[in-house]
């Protein structure tokens, strides 16, 4: 009986990754892997997942999940961190341990976690967030959208803020935007009034809801105005 037990339940784990991403991927912006690693244990911990092996690049948890029938599947999720460039790449993966046997299992239930994992360390709205490992080639219905691609350094003391990292191929490299030009305005607001996880945040939320983003920059002591959109 328990042998049959242990089969419906692989089926069940199976048909479950058949259908659903095994492995989500996220850029953390301007923090280091501590940083990732202390907010991981925080927000995990406060969800009942109790710690498996913490090291400076990779953080795994373990917890039990009801697998119906009164069973129990054993999930060890592991956050491997990569940092590059003052970001850190957080991909996600979970593993299911059920008797002898591990099975790479869905991720889709711990996407709330990420997301609230990367909203408290770089203020990114929820629904900004998307899973960069998701299959990009044409026609699988999850073509990947431009990129924003820029990337603004800490306030000056004029209160206002430089470019300092643009994308190849981006919508920024697109607009013709290049390092060190100072925004002086987004969509008519003037960012000396603003703090950076704001200006981050505003920016983050307008171009995940497919809003085109109006600046006006400083360029070599010339003023211009650009307008950068996803199409």
């Amino acid at each position: 009986m328990k042998k049959i037990l242990l089969c419906i339940f692989a089926i069940l784990i199976f048909a479950s990754v058949s259908s659903a991403a095994s492995l989500y991927i996220t850029t953390i912006r301007e923090c280091t892997p501590e940083q990732v690693t202390d907010t991981l244990i925080e927000v995990l911990t406060g969800k009942n997942f109790t710690i498996d092996d913490v090291t400076p690049y990779k953080v795994s948890f373990n917890k039990s999940f009801p697998q119906g029938l009164g069973g129990y599947s054993h999930h060890n999720v592991v956050f491997n961190l990569i940092e590059r460039d003052g970001n850190v790449k957080m991909m996600v993966s979970q593993k299911a341990l059920l008797g002898v046997q591990v099975f790479q299992r869905s991720i889709d239930h711990l996407v709330p976690i990420i997301k609230e994992v990367r909203n408290s360390i770089d203020g990114t709205p929820f629904d900004a967030i998307s899973n960069e490992a998701v299959n990009q080639l044409p026609g699988s219905g999850h073509e990947r959208e431009k990129k924003l691609g820029i990337t603004i350094g800490n306030q000056g003391p004029d209160g206002l803020y430089k470019i300092v990292n643009v994308d190849p191929g981006s919508a920024a490299d697109d607009a013709g935007l290049f390092i060190n030009d100072t925004i002086l305005e987004i969509n008519g607001r003037v960012l000396s009034e603003y703090d950076k996880k704001a200006v981050n945040s505003y920016i983050s939320n307008k171009w995940g809801a497919g809003s085109s983003l109006i600046m006006l920059i400083s360029h070599d002591g010339e003023q211009k105005m650009v307008t950068l959109r996803k199409d």
